[in-house]
C-alpha cells in the first residue's frame, strides 16, 4: 500500500518531487524532542507550583532568565521565516562572491584589493570575509548557511541593546523594554536581510555601531570597552557606507560635552581625537555614489528623509513630525539647559541621532529611486536600522517625565495622554506596515515564496539544458541575477559548480563497475514505475525494468570521492523493506555502511543522510523481490555544516516552544502574585 505523504519539505527543496528531510544519524541518546518538551513542561510546572507557594512576594525573576527567552524567542522565529521563505540559490549580489572571492581563493590568488573592492558606494569586507569563512569551513557555497548567521547576529544584537539599554535606565522600564524589543526584532519587515546573506552587512553594521557607541561614550577613555568602541566604530564602515555615522554622532556630542562641561573638557579630548582619526581614515576609502541619489531634487529628498523618519508609517511623511518629537524635545532642552546628559541620556540620545542621521545619507543616496517616487517608501533591508529611532523615542518620555526637565504637573498629564497617543500610532503603524506595504510587509512576503521557488526552478533548468534563453523575459527578481549571460556564464564553469549548494548539485550518472554490462541488467536509468517522478528532473537509477517488477540483481558503482563532510542520497520506492538494500562499501574496510530510510519512500523522494567517508566508497544496490523496486538518484555532498543547519531548523519549533515557555513562567507567576495580593 502506497504511504501518505510525509512531513513538510526542507529549505530548498522543488515542490516536485517531494524531500523529506530525514536522516539515519543518532543525534544522541536518550528521549526525543517529544519526551523532552514533556519533561520540560512538568518541570516548569513544578517550578510555577513552588515559586507562587514558597517565593517572596518581591521575588523577581533574574533578568538573565528573560533575556535567555528573547533570545529563543527572536531566533526561533527567525528560523521559521527562514524555513518557509529562504531559498538555497544564490540571489543578485551574492553571485559576485563566485567572481571575486571564492575562484580567487579556491585558485590560490586572493588579494586584500579583492576584499577591499567597492560594490556600489560599500566596500562589504566582513560580508566577503564572513561568506569566505563559511564557505571554507563548509566546503560547499550555501545560503541557507549564511541565513542562519543573519538571524543569529540579529538576536545577538537585541540582547546586547537590551542589557545596554536596561543597565543605563534600571528595572523600572525592564518589562517595557523587553516587549518593545520582542515586538521590534520579531515582527519580519526586514525580511530582505534575512533571507538574503548577502544583506549579513546591515547587521554587522547595526551592532559594530551599538559596540561603538557603548564604548566610546560610557566607559573611561582607555580602557578596553573603549578601545573596542573606537575599533568597532572605524570597521562598522567596511560593510555599509553609513557605517561611520555613529562616530559622526559621537563627535557631535563629545563637541557639545567640551562646550558645556568646562571642568572636564580634557577628559572628552581623547574620544573627540579618535573618533576624529577614524572618521577621516575611512573618508579614504569613500566610493562614488551611484545613480538614484539626491541629484539637486530637495523636494524629493525631503520626501524620502520624511518616509525614512516616519517608519512604520512609511507612506506617510508627516508622521516623521509626530513620531520623532519625543527625541527632538529631550535633545533640545539639554541643550537649552546647558545640560550634562547622564550616561542613559547618551546612549538613547547617540543611538537615535545615528537612526536619523542614517535616514539622511538613505534619503541622500537613494531619494530618487522608484521605491520613494511611488510612495512605498524605503527598501525592506533599510528597515531594521530604521525601527532602533522609534524604540529611542519610546525611552525618551521616560526623561522627559524626570524632575530635572521641568515640566509642571498639568503638562505632565498632557504628557501622559501624548505618550498613549504615541504608543497607539507605533503599535497600529506596525500592523499597516506588516498588512499593506508593498516593500516590508506580507505582499512582498508572499511574493518572495514565489520568486525563491522560480529562481530554483529556473536554475536547475538551466544546468540541465545550458540555454541562456532561460534566465531571460522572466518576472522581475525571479531570476538569481540581474545579469542572465553572466549567471550562464558562472553557471558554466565547473569549479563553480563543484562548490554550489547541493540543492543546484547536478551529479553524473554512476557507472557499473562490471564491464561489459549484463544483457539485462537490474538497475536501469530511470527504472521507476510510470506513474513516478524523476528527481529533479536528473537521470536515476531504479530496479523497475522492460520486466516491471520482476528484475532481480545488483548494481555496484565505480568509486566515488567528494569532499563535503555528508551524503546526500535521495530514494524511491519501497527501500526499507525485506530483500531490498543500499550500501556504501568503503575502501579499506570489511562492514559496508547501510543506508536504511526511517520511512517506506513509496512514490516520494526521502532524502537520506550519511557522513562522507574519508575513503573512496561505491554505492551498491541490491534487489531480490520479484514484487518489489526502489530507485535512488546519484549522491551528492551536502557540508558539515549545511547538514547542521537542516538539523537546525527540523528543531526549531522546539526552540520557539522553549522561548514561549520561559517567558510566560517568568512573568505569570508574578502577575498571579499581584493579583492574589490585590485581592
Amino acid at each position: 500500500m502506497t504511504p501518505s505523504p510525509p512531513a513538510p519539505l526542507p529549505p530548498g527543496v522543488g515542490r516536485k518531487p517531494l524531500v523529506l528531510p530525514v536522516s539515519p544519524l543518532p543525534l544522541g541518546e536518550g528521549p526525543g524532542v517529544s519526551a523532552t518538551i514533556e519533561n520540560t513542561v512538568k518541570f516548569l510546572l513544578q517550578y510555577l507550583q513552588h515559586h507562587i507557594h514558597h517565593s517572596s512576594p518581591m521575588y523577581l525573576p533574574p533578568f538573565y532568565l528573560k533575556l535567555l527567552g528573547a533570545a529563543l524567542l527572536i531566533f526561533a522565529a527567525k528560523l521559521w521565516f527562514i524555513h518557509h521563505f529562504g531559498g538555497p540559490v544564490p540571489f543578485w549580489d551574492e553571485w559576485t562572491f563566485a567572481r571575486g572571492v571564492f575562484l580567487p581563493w579556491m585558485n590560490a590568488h586572493l588579494t586584500v584589493s579583492d576584499l577591499l573592492a567597492a560594490h556600489n558606494e560599500h566596500r562589504p569586507v566582513f560580508t566577503r570575509l564572513l561568506n569566505l569563512g563559511l564557505f571554507i569551513l563548509n566546503k560547499q557555497w550555501d545560503p541557507f548557511l549564511g541565513m542562519i548567521v543573519n538571524a543569529a547576529l540579529s538576536t545577538l544584537t537585541a540582547i546586547f541593546l537590551l542589557v545596554v539599554t536596561r543597565n543605563r535606565l534600571g528595572k523600572n522600564v525592564e518589562d517595557l523594554l523587553l516587549f518593545c524589543v520582542l515586538l521590534l526584532w520579531i515582527l519580519p519587515y526586514g525580511w530582505e536581510n534575512l533571507v538574503w546573506s548577502f544583506q549579513i552587512g546591515w547587521y554587522i553594521m547595526v551592532l559594530f555601531s551599538l559596540l561603538a557607541a557603548w564604548g566610546l561614550l560610557l566607559h573611561k577613555h582607555f580602557t578596553w570597552p573603549w578601545w573596542l568602541g573606537a575599533t568597532c566604530g572605524f570597521l562598522a564602515f567596511f560593510n555599509i557606507a553609513s557605517g561611520m555615522a555613529m562616530l559622526l554622532v559621537i563627535i557631535v556630542v563629545k563637541l557639545y560635552l567640551i562646550t558645556i562641561d568646562a571642568g572636564q573638557r580634557l577628559s572628552h579630548l581623547p574620544t573627540l581625537l579618535i573618533s576624529t582619526g577614524m572618521v577621516s581614515l575611512c573618508s579614504l576609502f569613500i566610493a562614488p555614489t551611484p545613480p538614484g541619489g539626491l541629484e539637486g531634487n530637495i523636494g524629493t529628498f525631503f520626501f524620502a528623509l520624511g518616509s525614512n523618519l516616519a517608519w512604520p508609517w512609511v507612506t506617510h511623511p508627516l508622521f516623521s513630525l509626530l513620531l520623532y518629537l519625543p527625541l527632538f524635545a529631550l535633545g533640545m532642552k539639554i541643550i537649552w539647559l546647558r545640560r550634562k546628559p547622564s550616561s542613559a541620556e547618551l546612549w538613547i540620545l547617540a543611538v537615535g541621532g545615528w537612526v536619523i542621521l542614517q535616514a539622511v545619507i538613505l534619503a541622500y543616496a537613494r531619494s530618487t529611486t522608484m521605491v520613494y517616487l511611488q510612495g512605498a517608501g524605503p527598501n525592506s533591508r533599510y528597515m531594521d536600522a530604521l525601527a532602533l529611532g522609534l524604540l529611542m523615542n519610546l525611552l525618551a518620555f521616560h526623561f522627559i517625565a524626570q524632575n530635572w526637565y521641568g515640566l509642571p504637573p498639568v503638562s505632565k498629564r498632557h504628557l501622559n495622554t501624548y505618550a498613549s497617543l504615541w504608543g497607539g500610532i507605533f503599535i497600529s503603524g506596525l500592523f499597516y506596515l506588516m498588512f499593506t506595504n508593498p516593500l516590508g510587509g506580507l505582499p512582498a512576503i508572499q511574493d518572495q515564496a514565489w520568486r525563491r521557488v522560480d529562481q530554483l526552478n529556473y536554475s536547475r533548468e538551466f544546468l540541465q539544458t545550458g540555454d541562456v534563453n532561460i534566465f531571460k523575459d522572466k518576472l522581475f527578481k525571479h531570476v538569481p541575477f540581474y545579469f542572465p549571460e553572466e549567471l550562464a556564464s558562472l553557471l558554466n564553469e565547473t569549479q563553480v559548480r563543484s562548490i554550489l549548494p547541493h540543492s543546484l548539485a547536478k551529479p553524473a550518472i554512476l557507472s557499473e563497475v562490471n564491464s561489459p554490462l549484463p544483457e539485462n541488467p537490474p538497475f536501469v536509468r530511470n527504472g521507476l514505475e510510470p506513474t513516478f517522478e524523476k528527481y529533479q528532473n536528473e537521470e536515476i537509477l531504479g530496479s523497475y525494468s522492460k520486466n516491471g517488477h520482476g528484475t532481480v540483481g545488483r548494481f555496484l558503482s565505480t568509486p566515488i570521492h567528494l569532499p563535503q563532510g555528508f551524503l546526500e542520497i535521495p530514494v524511491s520506492g519501497y527501500l526499507g523493506e525485506t530483500g531490498l538494500s543500499l550500501f556504501l562499501v568503503v575502501s579499506g574496510t570489511d562492514k559496508p555502511i547501510e543506508i536504511v530510510p526511517p520511512v517506506v519512500p513509496g512514490k516520494y523522494w526521502v532524502s537520506c543522510y550519511v557522513p562522507t567517508p574519508a575513503q573512496p566508497f561505491q554505492l551498491l544496490a541490491i534487489d531480490n523481490r520479484t514484487d518489489r523496486w526502489f530507485a535512488f538518484a546519484m549522491p551528492r555532498g551536502i557540508g558539515t555544516l549545511s547538514y547542521w543547519t537542516s538539523v537546525v531548523f527540523q528543531h526549531g519549533q522546539f526552540l520557539l516552544f522553549s522561548g514561549i515557555l520561559l517567558l510566560w513562567f517568568i512573568f505569570v507567576p508574578n502577575w498571579f502574585r499581584k493579583l492574589t495580593t490585590e485581592v
